[in-house]
């Protein structure tokens, strides 16, 4: 699969929901279509014919051919697609413009994987982040990343830089966001604070140098005078 797929759209002057329905009821699926510098253009799909070539290809982020009515061939991106979350049908697709061999930068979802050590240890994994923004080639944009928090201890961090990026693609990024934490629960980081504050235990030696202090001795009773005779 790849741009060896076409799939072919018509241009469409009519735009917004009440259109866009129209459109799904009769068995076809509205798209936009765009460039990095090009205005958008409002195509129609066939339902049928993509969701074929949609269902045998890597999904989110392929690449295609796109054929529109009375314009060249060119090569496009699947940016983004929205589903229905009742139905699970295609509602609507981004097509983006591209050249095959020049670096694209496009938002790419992020996936946890794996259990975190203070998980297992009563932390509670949260996601921070959901998408990462990268750069690379057409052809090496994946449709997911997926992060490996196994290695996560309680109240340890994982940030944007720390994420393993497939080769070929380039972080870009502003500021290092979090995109997941193990935290701790108040009622154990209270019983891991009060372990830590444990006293010493009782009948413990001494310090060094300290002497010991003895016992104090009590003096022996004084012997009885003895009794004169007459």
């Amino acid at each position: 699969m790849g741009l060896d797929t076409t799939i072919s759209a018509k241009p469409r002057e009519e735009r917004g929901k009440n259109a866009a329905r129209r459109l799904r009821a009769s068995g076809q699926l509205p798209a936009i279509f765009y460039g990095q510098k090009d205005p958008s253009q409002a195509l129609t799909l066939d339902y049928a014919e993509f969701k074929t070539a949609y269902t045998r290809s890597d999904g989110a982020r392929s690449l295609f051919t796109l054929s529109i009515e009375g314009q060249a061939p060119q090569p496009v991106l699947l940016k983004d697609i929205q589903i229905n979350p009742l139905s699970r049908r295609l509602a609507h697709l981004d097509l983006l413009k591209i050249d095959p061999g020049r670096p694209i930068t496009v938002q790419v979802p992020l996936t946890l994987t794996g259990k975190a050590v203070g998980v297992e240890k009563g932390g509670q994994l949260q996601q921070g982040e959901r998408d990462i923004k990268v750069s690379g080639l057409p052809e090496v944009i994946p449709a997911k990343i997926d992060v490996d928090v196994s290695a996560l201890g309680l109240g340890q961090t994982m940030h944007l830089s720390q994420v393993k990026l497939p080769e070929g693609l380039s972080l870009e990024r502003t500021v290092d966001l979090p995109v997941a934490v193990v935290a701790v629960p108040k009622g154990l980081k209270a019983e891991v604070e009060e372990a830590a504050k444990a006293p010493t235990a009782a009948g413990a030696p001494a310090k060094a140098g300290t002497p010991a202090k003895a016992a104090p001795v009590k003096a022996a009773p004084k012997a009885a005078k003895p009794v004169k005779r007459r």
